[in-house]
């Protein structure tokens, strides 16, 4: 039987079961910098709010395509991938996740900064719980 995402507690499990995926996936190489950006985001969200907090990701990101993603690109792409899913409860248009995010109406993008927040409060759990110190 298919899982019912509508329901309160189906878009929680979606949402930890994502996060527990890319925690999972993250190199070896980029959990200590990963982790820290993790836990570091909520609090820069709520402080300069969510365009500004992914430009800055979007900044500390790897400017070299050559070179492989560094832990914030890696984030970025975490969130951007929950945020852009494929179905139709989209919460983000598909594209530059940044762009598209700064560019919603002002009711959606409250929607998106919640949403955004529920997803790293899964992830910085998975981060304290898979990623040692």
């Amino acid at each position: 039987m298919a899982q019912d995402v509508t329901t309160l507690k189906g878009i929680e499990q979606g949402r930890a079961r994502h996060a527990f995926k890319v925690v999972q996936a993250v190199n070896d190489s980029l959990k200590k910098e990963y982790k820290s950006a993790a836990k570091k985001l909520p609090v820069l969200i709520k402080m300069n709010g969510l365009g500004q907090s992914l430009a800055f990701l979007k900044s500390k990101g790897e400017k070299d395509k050559d070179k492989p993603k560094n832990a914030h690109d890696r984030l970025y792409e975490h969130i951007g991938n929950w945020l852009q899913t494929e179905d139709e409860k989209r919460l983000v248009p598909k594209g530059e996740l940044v762009k598209n995010v700064i560019e919603l109406p002002s009711p959606i993008y409250r929607q998106v900064t919640v949403e955004t927040l529920a997803l790293l409060n899964w992830i910085r759990r998975f981060v304290d719980g898979l990623i040692e110190d």
